[in-house]
This record gives structure tokens, sequence and C-alpha cells, in this order.
């Protein structure tokens, strides 16, 4: 099914404008008709058992932190669901990337420091996330103030106690940021992530994407007589190391060694200014002209909508005092809490589909288990 702008998804979420499309699904800035906010939505291509398995994992990898993105709410009509997240308005670092290219050291050390804070936080929570790269790296608009970034997308994030969604001899990751033992098939392990930010950072301070045709990399022809940028290769140098015991042994470690290089005090070289702006200004006309929804108000056509919890708005969330992961609702269970109930489907059809749905998701976690 192709969705088109103005569509209303569940009764309840208007589609304002496409942001991203991949092999899953797509992602959508989305006006929520219940509160008037305006939030990010994926929308899943197909609900197969696959794609239903991967939507309840995502959904649970719930992480309250300031440099994670955490969804919010989801819903279902006919063979389609959708979830909601906070709008990070200011884009990708691989937007970022695209504009600026090569960025100042000052910058790479403070988004490989937030990336690694995001990654302490998924780590605790024993989940290995297995797809950082520059596009799952979100952006607040923050003008011309120093970056705030969020990690996303859990989709092909591993928990370490569940069982495995891929066979063995299947490869799952993003080529040029993944570990080689991802390659090779290897159980999840928290080192792997930080192989993968390690070729973000250099992606980020050369302006150059990773090759896929090797892991290993040579960092001779970069280092100069700065002391403290030799020291930061040193530090991604090791996290690169193709043996994963040869890297750090952890986000918190990769930190430590980061801060005793203290890049925030290198000074920005002079030229063009980085300036993360509002990318979605746009849609403030098209959210104003669609008001919210009284309250209590039907969800149309949707066969289950349910808050998951989360911060609402685009800021940045408190950091609790321990990390927290919040498991999701089964899907197509009744909502609690949302102030809204669920509708009769909007067509018999629609039972035939929850029903195959579920049928095809439980074969699936019983092959797994099996």
């Amino acid at each position: 099914m192709v969705w088109l702008v103005g569509e209303v998804f569940a009764g309840r979420y208007e589609l304002l404008d496409p942001i991203a499309s991949g092999g899953m699904g797509t992602v959508w800035c989305v006006l929520d008709q219940s509160d008037g906010d305006v939030k990010a939505a994926k929308i899943l291509r197909q609900s197969d058992a696959s794609s239903l398995l991967r939507f309840v994992r995502e959904q649970s990898m719930r992480i309250d932190h300031l440099h994670v993105v955490t969804p919010q709410s989801w819903a279902g009509m006919d063979d389609r669901v959708l979830f909601t997240m906070p709008l990070m308005r200011g884009g990708s670092v691989s937007g970022l990337l695209k504009k600026y290219g090569a960025l100042p050291l000052r910058w790479v050390g403070l988004l490989t420091d937030q990336t690694l804070q995001a990654l302490e936080a998924v780590h605790a929570a024993d989940i290995v996330h297995r797809d950082i790269k520059p596009a799952n790296l979100l952006l607040e608009a923050t003008g011309n103030g120093m970056p705030h970034l969020r990690l996303t997308d859990f989709g092909i994030a591993a928990p370490l106690d569940e069982p495995r969604m891929t066979r063995a001899s299947m490869v799952i990751g993003s080529p040029g940021y993944m570990a080689p033992e991802q390659w090779q098939g290897a159980d999840p392990d928290y080192r792997s992530d930080l192989y993968s930010v390690a070729r973000v950072s250099l992606e980020l301070l050369t302006g150059e994407r990773p090759s896929s045709e090797s892991s290993g990399v040579d960092l001779s022809a970069l280092r100069n007589e700065d002391e403290r940028f030799n020291g930061f290769l040193d530090l991604l140098e090791q996290a690169c190391a193709e043996d994963p015991l040869q890297r750090q042994e952890s986000a918190t470690q990769m930190r430590e060694q980061l801060a005793a290089l203290d890049l925030v005090s290198v000074p920005v070289p002079p030229g063009e200014p980085i300036v993360i702006e509002d990318e979605f200004r746009h849609v403030a006309a098209l959210a104003n002209a669609s008001p919210p929804a009284p309250d209590g108000a039907p969800t149309q056509g949707s066969y289950a909508t349910q808050q998951t919890g989360g911060t609402d708005s685009g800021q940045q969330t408190r950091v609790p005092s321990s990390t927290s992961v919040l498991g999701a609702q089964p899907v197509g269970q009744p909502p609690t809490g949302s102030g809204t109930s669920p509708a009769p489907p909007s067509r018999a059809g629609s039972v035939a589909l929850i029903g195959a749905g579920v049928l095809a998701l439980v074969a699936a976690i019983l092959l797994l288990v099996l």
C-alpha cells in the first residue's frame, strides 16, 4: 500500500511528510490528532511474522536516556502497524555530513561521547544495538549551539537473554560499519557496537564513508603533530581492532579514554559555522490546519492503539537515576491509560488479517525456540 500526504492512520495519525524509506517500512512526520503534537512515526511495510517480531522487539527497547529516542505509542490498522517517536527536528548525523563534510575535532569528540553515553544505557540493559551508523544518530535542532545527539532504530538490536532473530549464517547490520564478527554471524557482543562507533567517528573526522570491502583501518596517513588528534586516532584504532578482545571493554572505558583527551577544549577552526536547523518547519502550517481530536474520540479503522510511555515532546528527556527498560504490549492488546478506546475493525477482513498475523507470529516464535 502506498501512503499519501493527508491520509489518517488508525483514525488518529495524519501523515504530513515522508522522512525516509527502508527495507522494513517508511518513516513519516505525523500529526497526532489526539493531542495536536507533531511526531515521527514508522509504518511497517507488511505485517508478516518477521516484521511483527521486529516491531515487538523495537517497541520493547525502551531506554529512558537523554541520548536515546524512546518510542511513545503504537497503532494497528488492517495489515499495517505504526509506532510513534519524538520528532528529532535537526535531522541526522548523515545529513550533517552531507551538508558540511568532515567536522571539526571538537564536534567529532562531542558526537562520539554522546553516542557512547547512549550505548552505556543500552548495554546496561543487556542490549546490543548492532546498527550504529550516521543515519541512526538523530539531532535536536540546536541552531548555532553544540549538537545534541540521540540514538534510534532498535529494529535489529539483540537482547542478550532472548532467542536470536536470525540464523547464525545470516549477516545483519550495515556494511562499512559492521564489526568483522558480525559478518561471520557471531553472537551479539557489546564490543561490536564500539567498533561501529569508531567507524562512524572516522567518517565524521574525514568526511569519507568507510569501505565495506575491508574491516581493518590504517590511520597512519591521518596523523600529524597534534598530540590530542593523534591520541583520538589511537582510541579509534583500538576500537577498530579486528579481534574484539583487543578493543575497549566497554563504552564507559572508551568514554574515559576520550575524556582524557579533553577534545571539548579544542577550538573550532574559523570558517563556515555549523548550524543544525529545524528541518521540519515546513510542516507547521499543515499541523496547524488540523485541530486536535476531542477527548475520547473513536479511532475509526484501527483495531488497536496503545500508549507506551516516554515523552511526547521533541525535547530531551529527563535522565533517570537508573536506566529502565519497559516491556512492550502485545500487538492487538486494548489500550491502557491512553485516553482512547479501540473501535471495531474497519471491515471484517481485518479480523482475518489479525488472526493470520498472530498465528504467523506464534509459528515464527515456535520455529525460533525449536
